[in-house]
Parts: C-alpha cells; sequence; structure tokens
C-alpha cells in the first residue's frame, strides 16, 4: 500500500507543525515546508520532513515541490497556513503571500493529487476574515476574507475531479511559541475564560486537529465549508459582550 503524502505551507511552527504531526501519526509522509524548517521529532507509524521554502517565491517553491512529490509519491492533502512575516508593504506582502501564492501552488499542485488518497486541500484563515481586529493591518483582513472566496470557487472548480476544498477559521489560540506568554498573563486568560461559552482559550492543536478532519477520509463528501474554531466567541453579541466585560449592567 502506498504511503499518504501532505504537504503544508507554513508547516514548521505553530498549527502546521500541529498538524503535521497528527498526520504522520496515521502513517503519512508530511512535507512541511516553512522558511526555517528546523528539526521534526520522530513519528511513529509516519515521517516528517521540514523542507526549506517561502510562499514570497511562489514559482521557485511550486518547482521545489513538484521534485518532493517525485520523490515522496503524489499529494493526498494540501494544507495553507502560510501569511506574510515581512517588514516591507504589508498591502503588496499579504496580498502575495497568502492569495497569489496560494493561487500559482493550489493550481500548480492539483495535477499532482493520488486519485486513491483523500484530495483534500485546507486553507486556514482567520476570524478576520469576518469581523475587525484592530491589531490587525488592511491587508491581512483583506487577505482573509479573499482566501475563503477563493476556496469556495476551488471547490466547485475541482469538485468534478473529486477534490475538496475547504476553510478552518481560528480566534486567537494558544501555540507553543505562546504558550509561556500566556501562561504569565492570569488576566488575559481569565478575560477569555469569561468572554467565550466554552471558558478558555483554544489551543493550535486543536485547530490542527480541524484541519486534519477535513482532509481526511470522515470529511469526504464535505467541500466549500468553512469551519470556525473559536469555543463559540463568534456568537457572542458584541455590545452585550462588553457590558458584561466593563461590569456596565
Amino acid at each position: 500500500m502506498t504511503r499518504k503524502h501532505s504537504i503544508i505551507i507554513g508547516g514548521t511552527k505553530g498549527v502546521g507543525r500541529e498538524l503535521a504531526g497528527i498526520l504522520a501519526a496515521t502513517g503519512q509522509h508530511v512535507t512541511a515546508v516553512g522558511r526555517n524548517p528546523g528539526e521534526f521529532p520522530a513519528v511513529t507509524g509516519g515521517q516528517i520532513e521540514g523542507f526549506a521554502g517561502t510562499a514570497e517565491e511562489p514559482d521557485a517553491l511550486l518547482t521545489a515541490l513538484r521534485q518532493q512529490i517525485e520523490k515522496r509519491g503524489k499529494l493526498s492533502s494540501l494544507v495553507f497556513l502560510q501569511r506574510y512575516r515581512g517588514n516591507g508593504d504589508s498591502w503588496a506582502g499579504e496580498l502575495a503571500v497568502s492569495m497569489t501564492a496560494t493561487k500559482t501552488l493550489l493550481e500548480g499542485l492539483v495535477p499532482h493529487f493520488d486519485a486513491t488518497g483523500d484530495r483534500s486541500i485546507c486553507v486556514v484563515t482567520s476570524n478576520a476574515s469576518s469581523f475587525v481586529a484592530r491589531n490587525q493591518t488592511l491587508a491581512y483582513h483583506t487577505s482573509k476574507a479573499a482566501l475563503k472566496q477563493m476556496a469556495r470557487f476551488y471547490a466547485v472548480k475541482y469538485g468534478t475531479q473529486g477534490i475538496r476544498v475547504n476553510i478552518v477559521s481560528p480566534c486567537t489560540f494558544i501555540k507553543s511559541e505562546s504558550a509561556a506568554y500566556y501562561a504569565g498573563q492570569a488576566e488575559l486568560q481569565a478575560m477569555y475564560a469569561k468572554i467565550t461559552p466554552l471558558g478558555r482559550m483554544g489551543t493550535a492543536k486543536e485547530v490542527a486537529k480541524t484541519c486534519a478532519f477535513l482532509c481526511g477520509p470522515d470529511a469526504s463528501f464535505i467541500t466549500g465549508q468553512e469551519l470556525t474554531v473559536d469555543g463559540g466567541l463568534s456568537l457572542m453579541l458584541q455590545d452585550a459582550l462588553a457590558r458584561e466585560v466593563a461590569g456596565i449592567a
């Protein structure tokens, strides 16, 4: 039996790193793409390979990933988690990394899906695709919103090939890189516990598990859909929530 092969763009930190471990534990070979891939621990059953590459140069990355597919096998799943981390113009950078790179890589890698695999694409956006976060740029909001419609478009376009395209939209969550910070912020954690219906902050692993579900066979008839991973926070009426937090009756 041929081992499944999944590629995660932005797979070396945070949600991507967690997802790599989850998929590899099912027996897959995982190519985790990042600017600084680092090292991954051994995983029983499958294998994770850190792969140096940047979405800021999507054509070069596409060429390299095609070569990787020749070595490791055709695609079962493809996940997009990248975002712009540069110091230049945020508008040009964010749109190039989030949108142009996703388009280039997705369209370029679709012909390399294994007909016997899960044939799943998962695009991770943000709740800033629907709401406005004052600490984020216009480019961030615009690109995250556009990615949702892009995913829906591709779900229709490639559905006849049996390829599914879905969206995961998380809110603020704890990842390994930020765990120490949040551990030392008791008041901040208490605030999230108060405003979130599930009474706590989410974790990168929980977001990754959602991606893994959409990539796997249990989601075989789900496409073009968005799963919001926020513990119910987006269900809350904003002015009522603000009054509650401020202690105003």
